[in-house]
């Protein structure tokens, strides 16, 4: 017994060296117990299919040297783990919920042109000089996304006298820096973002200076909404130190894979989950293999003081109970119909809402223990209100409705989660609402909401509808969830940029109070589920 023994450690150290391995004698014993359990016939298969992971990791860990080559146990036993890893763990570890206040921060430095990724988790308190970042880094990042379009990319003289670039033969313009309009003719093109600096006055504001803008004869050339403080370019003429605006639209996009190579991959891993390119493949093999069947069912403005909502509740939850997998639950606020009061009576009432939900949840045993539910809150939810972005509901409300149900989370507002290689941002905001309210111009080809019909004022759907593509198109533009004045959307000025939109995540879930849509934009998905309390809609 141990002449055999001592042949088959030989054995297995001879196949490690012919793979150019070296394997510590405790990783030896480890796969000598994990060959043991395995049927004769398919020993040696399982034995190089090990070899063939610990070289893929080996791989992606990289590092170089003579201890890249060397077989420890730690490793042994990190690469049998994740062989025997069925489709349920496999699924449970590609789902990853990320606070926005833990959020990494993706900076851009104009100066040397890199971008650097720096770990979130700062205070809400912020000092003047982090509301002067805020706006910088938001213009800055459009700025050079701008700069890489073809229609700003300079051409190149050749010997022949020709012209060459990546504009290719199509016409280029120049962007003018804001202090460089003094003393020029002529229509310009410019970036900046406006401001408003005495009331009722605009300034278009880059890192050089502002200008005084007249819109009287301005026309839009994209769709969306154009509101104080979000990015545009503009093409105009500086008259007597005022820039007469002739069009004017949102910036140039561009789509997430096209980001993700501009900035690099790892200043875009704010999950801290794929550090490389050969990370990411695995991922979507992953994907392909254990992600298909993987579901959402997203709720917004669940009221749970309504009866009826519980109900309907209880008769979706029924609907699911067979699902495998079972899918991931995403509730939005508003969890009530209109905002409790701070007194006793009102927190008695929040916290026995959730319990009722609690109680509905648990009639279905299965999606009580192994179901995920993600809580997102609302403006009129308990906690600090009113400013973005938003902790999630206090455990005071919540704790009953936690220890029923396992996987129960709370989330900010909003949040982002990732679904193996994919990137899904969660939003609970009155968008269309709030940038109707406060859109500086008309937008393009958008007509009156009501039309008479047999002397009556009827909601006209089509007029609806693009409103909700135009703000759909307006956050993406600008990069930013709420590219709003502060005035109508306080922000933390520390945390900004949990609210950024670059790159792109893979889709937008907004909970407005419009009616439901989908919309896809350059890639992304952005999709609205309705108010559920209104006509039980979801998605």
């Amino acid at each position: 017994m141990i002449t055999t023994n001592m042949a088959e450690r030989k054995r297995i150290t001879r196949i490690f060296k012919m793979r150019g391995l070296s394997i510590q004698a405790p990783a030896l014993n480890s796969i000598l117990n994990v060959l043991k359990n395995e049927p004769p016939t398919s020993k040696d298969d399982t034995l190089f299919a090990i070899i063939d992971e610990i070289k893929e990791k080996m791989t992606t860990v990289g590092g170089g040297g003579m201890n890249q080559c060397v077989v420890t146990t730690d490793l042994l036993e990190d690469v049998v783990a994740d062989m025997s890893r069925g489709a349920k763990d496999v699924t449970e570890e590609a789902v990853q919920l990320l606070d926005a206040f833990k959020t990494p921060r993706l900076e851009y430095d104009s100066m040397r042109k890199v971008f650097s990724l720096v770990e979130g988790g700062k205070s809400v308190c912020g000092e003047a000089v982090d509301k002067v970042d805020m706006f910088s880094q938001r213009y800055s990042l459009i700025h050079q996304r701008i700069l890489r379009q073809d229609i700003f990319q300079p051409k190149l003289i050749t010997a022949r006298g020709g012209t060459t670039g990546s504009g290719g033969g199509g016409t280029t313009h120049t962007l003018t820096p804001v202090e460089s309009l003094l003393g020029r003719s002529g229509r310009r093109f410019l970036l900046g973002m406006i401001v408003q600096v005495e009331e009722g006055k605009y300034y278009l504001e880059d890192h050089t200076s502002q200008v005084l803008l007249n819109f009287s004869q301005a026309s839009l050339l994209t769709d969306g909404f154009v509101t104080e403080n979000s990015v545009v370019l503009v093409e105009g003429e500086a008259i007597d130190g005022v820039l007469h605006v002739h069009h004017m639209g949102n910036p140039i996009v561009e789509n997430r894979s096209d980001s993700i190579k501009a900035i690099g991959l790892q200043n875009t891993d704010i999950f801290n989950s794929i550090g490389s390119l050969s990370e990411l493949e695995k991922l979507r093999d992953q994907e392909m293999k254990h992600g298909q069947d993987g579901m959402f069912v997203v709720l917004s403005d669940v009221h749970l003081d309504f009866p009826a909502v519980i109900e309907k509740i209880e008769l979706m939850l029924e609907g699911y109970s067979d699902f495998t997998p079972l899918p991931i639950f995403v509730f939005m606020g508003n969890f009530t119909s209109k905002p409790l009061s701070g007194a006793s009576d009102g927190t008695k009432a929040m916290i026995g809402y959730f319990e009722d939900l609690a109680v509905v949840i648990t009639k279905f045993p299965n999606i009580a223990a192994e179901g995920r539910f993600v809580f997102v809150p609302g403006p009129n939810d308990p906690g600090v209100t009113g400013v973005l972005p938003r902790g999630p509901i206090p455990n005071f409300f919540t704790s009953s409705l936690r220890s029923k149900v396992k996987h129960a989370v709370f989330a900010s507002n909003p949040c982002r989660m990732r679904f193996f290689s994919k990137e899904i941002v969660f939003f609970r905001d009155d968008l269309v609402g709030k940038m109707r309210r406060h859109c500086l111009l008309q937008p393009r080809d958008f007509g009156d909401d009501d039309v008479e019909e047999d002397g009556e004022r009827v909601r006209r759907g089509s007029s609806v509808h693009k409103l909700s593509q135009f703000a759909v198109k307006t956050v993406l533009d600008q990069g930013h969830l709420s590219p709003l004045p502060l005035s109508a959307s306080p922000i933390y000025w520390q945390h900004d940029h949990a609210l950024r939109l670059y790159p792109f995540p893979d889709a937008l879930i907004v909970g407005d109070r419009v009616d439901q849509y989908y919309e896809n934009y350059e890639e992304c998905d952005a999709i609205n589920p309705g108010p559920f309390s209104a006509g039980f809609n979801f998605v």
